[in-house]
């Protein structure tokens, strides 16, 4: 294993000063594995590859585990059996699908467990669970008419949210979906199926009997979901993204709406909801507009949101807005002396997908270098307060290789004579993959 030295790191001054360390989960035996999560604590990075796998990675053992379905990779598979994990626990315990069903997969056993009765709806997935595990959550829907129902499980104990009606919502409402929580599962947040797909802003409130939850449509009043756009509401697009651990903050992508030729495209940007205060913080995004789009991945409980920038060409870069300032930054710009996040915003790739509630880890993926001549996906942690610098990489030997499949930035499988314009990954015969820009 390859180590590359770092002097310590100053943060920029409206984050402190303090040492830090940068990491990779070990890529030689994965090259396609990508990071979405990591556990309130810190300790456990979560998430799957393109191959279909689900991951846990212990940073402090520094010991891996895969789920995977029996019949991948056979000409048997289907897309349920892909598995996701979304969210993981303080004791490494991961929450997401598999099988097309909402479930947990253990690390200290590496056994996986279905959460949901078999009778529950056709399909279902996990989208959140608190740090304790006692509160998961996410959404159900049936394989005809894919009409989505946002669920909560409680101790074990299943229920369906509340849903909104299309009077109440002011467009045409197809269901729910309930994407994260607060610590103790009291507020969660989630998204309206609306016509546009783009999920616009609702919460949903334990009341007092302690089981049973009210839902509110917080986007009421900044979403317009008319067909026209003819509403009093600024936004087409009005979503939330994170919420921090305390339910104070909400993280939000939104997008102005556009009413005629002569205005100008902003971009989708980002913004904090202060869930206490009732009040939406704007937050400033350098050069935003039709070719660079911000989007908020997570926030902390102090109000940090951590995210990335899109350009035209689907270039991503990691972007970060400290909590109390209003202006977004490229990682690599707050942290100069980290390298690594300048290295992979060059390949065009990098992406924070998560921060810890007491802010003081971060965890994402982006590009790296494989070898001299081929680039792979890299899971990455980085914690703000640990006084040490090594990084740690993972080199391989090279060998003569194909191309056997490719696929989006985003994992989505391409067909052999698909021609796109932007970023491609490449599946090599040697299990390592190869980026390309057509």
């Amino acid at each position: 294993m390859k180590k590359i030295l770092l002097s310590v790191a100053l943060l920029a001054a409206t984050c402190g000063a303090s040492a830090q360390k940068f990491s990779y989960v070990p890529y030689e035996e994965n090259a396609l594995m990508m990071g979405v999560t990591i556990s309130a604590n810190g300790r456990y990075v979560a998430g799957c590859d393109t191959e279909g796998r689900a991951f846990i990675y212990d940073t402090q053992d520094k010991q891996i585990k895969y789920f995977q379905s029996s019949k991948l990779g056979t000409t048997e598979a289907t897309s349920d059996d892909e598995a996701s994990i979304r969210a993981v626990t303080n004791d490494g315990v991961g929450y997401g699908d598999i099988y097309g069903k909402s479930t947990k997969f253990d690390f200290a056993t590496g056994t996986m467990t279905a959460l949901l009765n078999e009778s529950i709806e056709d399909h279902s997935l996990v989208h959140f669970a608190t740090a304790d595990g006692a509160v998961n959550g996410g959404v159900t829907y049936d394989a005809d008419t894919y009409v989505q129902r946002p669920y909560v499980v409680v101790n074990g104990e299943m229920q369906y949210l509340p849903e909104l009606s299309d009077a109440w919502a002011g467009y045409e409402v197809n269901g729910a979906i309930a994407f994260g929580s607060n610590a103790d599962g009291s507020v969660l947040y989630g998204g309206v199926v609306d016509n546009y797909s783009s999920y616009p802003l609702a919460v949903w409130v334990r009341n007092r009997d302690e089981k049973t939850y009210s839902v509110n449509l917080l986007s009421r009043r900044f979403f317009d979901g008319s067909f026209e756009l003819d509403g009093s509401q600024p936004y087409d697009q009005f979503s939330a993204e994170a919420i921090s651990a305390d339910g104070k903050w909400i993280a939000v992508n939104y997008h102005t709406k556009m009413l005629s030729y002569d205005d100008e495209d902003q971009g989708v940007r980002i913004a904090r909801y202060n869930v206490e205060a009732d009040t939406l913080e704007l937050l400033t995004c350098p050069e935003a507009g039709m070719d660079n789009n911000y989007y908020a991945t997570g926030i902390s409980n102090e109000g940090t949101v951590v995210g990335f920038v899109e350009d035209a060409n689907q270039s991503r870069k990691a972007v970060l807005c400290p909590a109390g300032t209003k202006d977004v930054k490229l990682l690599a710009d707050l942290y100069p002396t980290v390298t690594e996040f300048a290295t992979m915003d060059s390949k065009k790739l990098n992406e924070v997908t998560a921060i810890t509630p007491d802010g003081r880890y971060l965890q994402g993926f982006g590009y790296v270098d494989l070898n001299e001549e081929q680039d792979c996906f890299a899971t990455w942690y980085f914690d703000l307060e640990k006084d040490e610098t090594a990084v740690e990489n993972v080199k391989t030997e090279e060998a003569p290789v194909k191309v056997v499949a490719s696929y989006t930035v985003d994992g989505k499988t391409l067909n052999a004579k698909t021609v796109r314009k932007g970023i491609v990954i490449n599946k090599l015969s040697n299990g390592r993959a190869r980026k390309v820009v057509k």
